[in-house]
């Protein structure tokens, strides 16, 4: 009956898989959008009438290996197809019915291919409905079938695909395509598996399974430019988390190098037209990546800096870096890219700066694409980087009117943004730019008093306005902040949630130091800003004892408040006494 089955597929049954695939492949991608699975259930139809003529044949020998294997490759078909139209129970019937027909037959060089594609695909079906620990299962019994099948067996397990398509009968080559496919197959094991991790909150393990399946689809040359080099720069940001700039800098490097083939490629080059805006876009990501990357290493040189770290740390920091090492690079020559910055933390200025403008040129590259018109909140996260890189670069500079400088750059930049943000569609942002400009000003109060305290013991009047004027900068963004969060209401809720908790609380005691800081020789003035920094401070105490996860969110700051509120009243007499004298 094998011999039976077999004639009818060399006469016409493997064509008929051939228009099935073409159906669901290929047609389907022009499906109206009233009908989009119209292709989909064409192709279900002839794999049914498959189905029939093979159901038949496997009920009167039941005891035929082939027809076994073959009736459950034809399900993984059906069962595919089912999940593809949204119609996840009868496709999960039909994986599951062929999972438990191979079950005992899971190592067998004609089952095991298929075993592990079913396995892939029930995976797959959990992870459509957000079930991704019943998808790590699956998964990780995929696994475990290519691992027991290397330890126990020789060779590549037929290709599912054999079930489905003729093909070339010399020996040597079936078995040079048997192992392609099971190697692919179990390569896809890893990419979902790196996917399921990710959405498990587990970083690690899922750039352990992205950069295996990344350096397995260069090996096997199977892989798409655009999605390799997207998945390579991804994978840098987990990097950057961990502070290896050396893997995250060769990571942006290959994923540089393999994007250039996109360019290189003639026959994409023709279509460059069709795929205009997916290139831009993933040009436009990696450009970002690699600013991203730039960014963090100078905030993590400056962190570095600011711990003043000792000889004793400095060799625990060196051995950290060479434990870092352990991690494999994929077999690309890329030092041109990785040549063009360091992954080194800096120490000056010079060597920031470097790193800045680099920064620079590649977020100013990325707006090209991500335009406030159309891309809104891409653009403004490319401008928040930029915001973020002069911050930081400031941190380098010694000379406090240049810092100063910069910090009005990122004044500038945000405050256009804020002024063509409708605050209904965009509140969250509205918030975030609010209240960094708040910090913004605030910082630049600090440096116009460092700077008037180093120039003259008498300050100007000049000084002193610009001063007064920075402060009520700072306080009125602050407090457009806090009434963004009464929602429309005419009061502050009585509790915020967690997630403004801490920056509803940190305005508070923000706008309470920054009324303290007033240079004002009015007697009465001076009195009324040290009654408003007062306020500030007994809006925290009194919602902290009422709320204590607000105590753990701002529990510095809360003992800062604690201090001053009783010493406050006694600088206010102070201050009425030098008056009447």
């Amino acid at each position: 009956m094998a011999t039976e089955w077999q004639n009818y597929l060399d006469e016409e049954g493997f064509s008929q898989f051939e228009e099935a695939r073409k159906l669901s492949d290929e047609y389907s991608l022009d499906d109206p959008e009233d009908d989009p699975y119209l292709s989909k259930y064409k192709a279900r139809e002839i794999l049914c009438s498959i189905k029939e003529k093979l159901k038949s044949q496997f009920e009167a020998n039941p005891d035929c290996e082939h027809l076994r294997f073959a009736s459950a490759a034809l399900d993984v078909k059906l069962g595919s197809n089912y999940v593809d139209t949204e119609e996840l129970p009868t496709g999960e019937e039909h994986l599951l019915r062929a999972l438990d027909e191979l079950e005992k037959y899971r190592l067998h060089k004609d089952a095991s291919n298929i075993y592990h594609s079913i396995l892939n695909n029930i995976g797959i079906l959990w992870t459509g409905r957000r079930n991704q620990k019943k998808a790590l299962e699956y998964f990780l019994r995929a696994e475990s079938v290519y691992n027991d099948w290397k330890q126990e067996a020789s060779g590549s397990p037929k290709s599912i695909e054999e079930y489905y398509r003729k093909f070339d009968e010399d020996s040597e080559k079936l078995e040079y395509q048997r192992n392609q496919a099971f190697e692919a197959t179990y390569t896809h094991t890893l990419y979902y598996m790196a996917q399921v991790h990710a959405k498990l909150g587990d970083s690690k393990q899922s750039a352990q399974y992205c950069q295996t399946t990344l350096q397995r689809q260069l090996d096997s040359q199977t892989y798409d430019p655009y999605d390799w080099s997207i998945n390579a720069a991804t994978l840098s940001q987990y990097y950057i988390t961990v502070g290896d700039f050396r893997q995250a800098r060769h990571c942006l490097a290959c994923s540089q190098l393999i994007f250039q083939e996109i360019e290189a490629n003639g026959s994409i080059k023709k279509d460059m037209e069709t795929y205009e805006e997916k290139y831009t876009q993933a040009k436009a990501d990696i450009e970002i990546c690699w600013a991203k990357y730039g960014i963090a290493l100078l905030e993590e040189s400056k962190d570095l800096l600011m711990k003043e770290v000792e000889d004793k740390g400095a060799e625990e920091k060196k051995s950290t870096n060479d434990e870092k090492m352990k991690y494999q690079n994929f077999n690309l020559e890329v030092t041109f890219h990785e040549d063009k910055i360091t992954c080194d933390f800096v120490q000056v200025f010079s060597d920031a700066r470097e790193v800045f403008l680099k920064v620079q040129k590649w977020l100013n590259d990325a707006k090209e694409f991500y335009v406030f018109d159309g891309r809104c909140t891409d653009h403004i996260e490319v401008i928040q980087d930029q915001s973020r890189a002069f911050k930081v670069l400031a941190f380098f500079e010694m000379d406090l009117e240049r810092q100063c400088k910069m910090h009005k750059r990122r004044i500038d930049m945000l405050a256009a943004i804020v002024g063509e943000l409708n605050p209904q569609h965009y509140l969250l942002i509205m918030r975030q730019l609010t209240f960094e400009l708040a910090e913004i000003f605030s910082q630049m109060v600090d440096l116009k008093y460092s700077i008037m305290e180093s120039e003259s013991p008498t300050p100007s009047r000049h000084i002193i306005k610009k001063i007064n004027t920075l402060i009520q900068q700072s306080i009125e963004h602050y407090q457009t902040y806090m009434d963004s969060l009464k929602d429309g209401k005419p009061e502050l809720p009585e509790e915020f949630s967690d997630s403004n908790t801490r920056p509803a609380l940190i305005a508070k005691f923000c706008m309470g130091r920054l009324h303290s800081k007033f240079l004002v020789s009015d007697v009465q003035q001076r009195l009324e800003n040290i009654k408003k920094t007062s306020a500030c401070y007994e809006f925290i105490i009194n919602y902290c004892d009422k709320f204590p996860h607000g105590a753990e969110v701002v529990a510095l700051e809360l003992s800062v408040c604690r201090e001053m509120v009783p010493l406050l009243p006694v600088k206010m007499e102070k201050i009425r006494q030098q008056a009447e004298m």
